[in-house]
Order: C-alpha cells, then sequence, then structure tokens
C-alpha cells in the first residue's frame, strides 16, 4: 500500500497535472519526499524505498518536461510529528535500548535532539514555505532538484 500511495499516486497526479501544464507550455511540479528517501532507515524499509522512488521519479520527469518550461522538485521533510511517528516511535523504543520505555512522542523529541544540528522539530509551515520558494518565479530556473527542509539531518 505505502509504494501505491506515495509512488503511483503521485505519478498519476503528476500525469494529471501535466497534460495541462504542456498546453500552457509552463508550470511547477513540487513532489514530497522524505528525508528517509535519501537513505534507509530502520523500521522503515517500505517507507524509504518509497521516497527513493519519488525523488526519481522527480528527477525523470524534470527531465521529460524541462523543455516545456516545467520545472519539477522534491521537498524531503525531516523530523515532521505525524500520526505516523505513533507507531514508529513504539517501534522505536521496542528495537532500541536508548529509547526504552519512551512514549512515541518522547522517541520523537529524543531523535530531534540527538539527530537535528538545529534542535528543532520540522513543521507543516516549514514544509509550506519550501514549496511557496519552489512554485515561485523565483525557483525559475531550479528543476529535478530535491530540497532538504530537515534542520541539518541529512549532513549528520
Amino acid at each position: 500500500m505505502t509504494y501505491q500511495v506515495n509512488v503511483i499516486g503521485m505519478s498519476n497526479v503528476t500525469s494529471a497535472f501535466r497534460a495541462q501544464m504542456h498546453k500552457r507550455r509552463s508550470g511547477r511540479i513540487v513532489n514530497i519526499a522524505s528525508i528517509a528517501g535519501r537513505e534507509g532507515r530502520p523500521s522503515l524499509p517500505h517507507y524509504s524505498a518509497s521516497k527513493a522512488a519519488v525523488i526519481s521519479l522527480t528527477q525523470s520527469t524534470a527531465l521529460e518536461v524541462a523543455a516545456l518550461n516545467i520545472t519539477v522538485n522534491a521537498i524531503c521533510p525531516g523530523l515532521l510529528w505525524t500520526s505516523m511517528w505513533e507507531e514508529v516511535g513504539s517501534r522505536y523504543a521496542e528495537n532500541n535500548p536508548a529509547y526504552k520505555n519512551m512514549s512515541s512522542r518522547q522517541v520523537f523529541d529524543a531523535m530531534v535532539e540527538e539527530k537535528i544540528p538545529l534542535k528543532k522539530e520540522q513543521t507543516p509551515e516549514d514544509v509550506a514555505d519550501a514549496v511557496c520558494f519552489l512554485v515561485s518565479e523565483e525557483s525559475r530556473n531550479i528543476t529535478g532538484q530535491t530540497l532538504n527542509v530537515d534542520g541539518g539531518f541529512f549532513m549528520r
């Protein structure tokens, strides 16, 4: 199901919008991947693989539509508290002694502190700001790129 939603679903939506952009000979496509797609993570192999596929889909699509003045980029949010973290946090607590007896939120907060150089969790607003930039005229020469919105997580 993860692959169906994250890759096939995104591909279908991209194709639908692409037809309209093709007619206008301009457009912006911004896909949401994940920092988990930049490298494999324990407890998240299917999710990581699907988000890596989104990054690859982004680059391939960017090459296909560049001549039509359509830019295609991806954003990789870092640690953003979502309902998915309820499950992920409990798995980390079960499988990692450092997080034993912690709630999912406590695991999340500990990971933010340990893994993110800026020591701040990412928010939906952080991701929205990046999307706004990538759909703006200021990004007209940016295509096929993956923008990490992760407080420096991927640098580590």
